[in-house]
């Protein structure tokens, strides 16, 4: 797989200039009154949460691959060459174990942009102080926003659940449904199924109550999304999130797409930095995996609780890699306009630097988990 987001190394030469000859280079200045200001501390930001980010989806991978491949294995010790070595053993692992006759079915799960980190950024790259964003429901694009509801959700609504939480539901379920399903239930079901794999699980029409994904109508609850009918007004929980219109007082909103550029005038390379960070520091779930048809009950169990960290991995590197490719060119451009600012002596710029150089290594990292992830994902699914 190709990549061409990851920030390049910046050439010796460039770091020297940059570093040693730029006005009032000294070993103890500070940044000071700097017009560069704002784009340091936005791509500053957007490379410290890579670093951060990188990290910690690359423990993850290493401990979920290693389960899957049979090893025990722990998040410190993950590298990148570690993390390729455990998921080309889950791969093969899956494999073996995984044929025509299983399914492998999985409710996706979602990641929301970190909106607030990229509006309370934006606020500070317009030098006259100016600017003012917007909100969160302002700029995401209609049907990706989520709130808290108190109250009703009308409309084309969704009750969001998760694979933690479940949520009500007499719609179309995309998750797991515990309760009557008019369609196929794969999973169990307590009552009567026209159709059972090997293991005994349910693959058919389940007279009863199905726990399990199903592709219809589910009455119930749903571990993941449930979609009313068009003119629905529905409560969704406490717990679960409102997708569509609330008639009451809607809280914590979140969006599950990148925001629209704000209206006012910004600093573009600074604006990339926001961007970044929306981006890196996403709050993703896991989704649920549902296994029928898997002889092996242990290998069934370990790639249920461990395949969704896969996979959650796989969504979250994407979204990473795209803020990396954010803010590559901007960085880029900030260390060659630090020479010529007067203000921007070598201590501030050397941090910088130094931060933007650091990203360049995580950016490796996350390209490898997410080709890693990937080779596992589509072993387990065929994609």
């Amino acid at each position: 797989m190709k990549t061409n987001w990851a920030v390049k190394a910046l050439p010796a030469s460039l770091l020297a200039f940059s570093l040693c000859l730029a006005p009032g280079c000294s070993s103890t200045d500070k940044l000071g009154n700097c017009s560069l200001q704002a784009k340091i501390d936005s791509l500053g930001a957007a490379s410290d949460a890579l670093v951060s980010v990188s990290t910690a989806m690359q423990g993850k991978l290493y401990v979920a691959c290693g389960a899957i491949a049979g090893h025990t294995v722990k998040a410190a010790d993950a590298t990148d060459d570690t993390v390729k070595t455990e998921c080309d053993a889950a791969s093969l692992a899956i494999k073996a174990q995984v044929n025509a006759s299983v399914t492998v079915t999985v409710v996706p799960g979602k990641c929301e942009v970190a909106a607030d980190a990229q509006l309370n950024c934006e606020a500070k790259c317009d030098v006259s102080g100016s600017c003012m964003p917007g909100s969160v429901e302002a700029r995401c694009k209609p049907g990706e926003l989520s709130v808290q509801c108190d109250g009703s959700c009308t409309g084309t609504a969704t009750c969001e659940g998760s694979a933690s939480v479940a949520a009500k539901c007499e719609g179309a379920c995309n998750g797991s449904c515990s309760g009557t399903c008019a369609g196929t239930c794969n999973g169990t079901c307590d009552g009567t199924c026209d159709v059972k794999d090997a293991m005994g699980n349910c693959t058919g029409k389940c007279t009863g109550t199905c726990s399990g994904s199903c592709s219809a109508k589910c009455t119930g609850t749903c571990k993941g999304s449930c979609e009313f009918a068009a003119d629905a007004m529905v409560k969704c929980d406490a717990t679960v999130r409102c997708q569509g219109t609330c008639t009451g007082t809607a809280t914590a909103p979140k969006c599950e797409a990148e925001l629209i550029p704000p209206t006012c005038m910004v600093d573009a390379d600074c604006e990339a930095g926001c961007t970044g960070q929306a981006k890196v520091k996403a709050d993703c779930t896991p989704p649920t995996v549902v296994i029928a048809g898997l002889a092996d009950a242990d290998f069934s169990a370990t790639l249920t609780a461990n395949l969704p960290a896969v996979l959650e991995v796989a969504a979250q590197a994407k979204l990473a890699a795209e803020g990396a490719a954010a803010f590559a060119t901007a960085a880029g451009n900030l260390v060659a306009a630090i020479p010529g600012e007067a203000t921007c002596v070598a201590n501030g710029a050397a941090s910088i630097v130094a931060k933007i150089q650091a990203s360049v290594k995580a950016s490796a990292s996350v390209s490898v988990s997410v080709m890693a992830s990937a080779s596992v994902s589509g072993s387990a699914t065929g994609g």
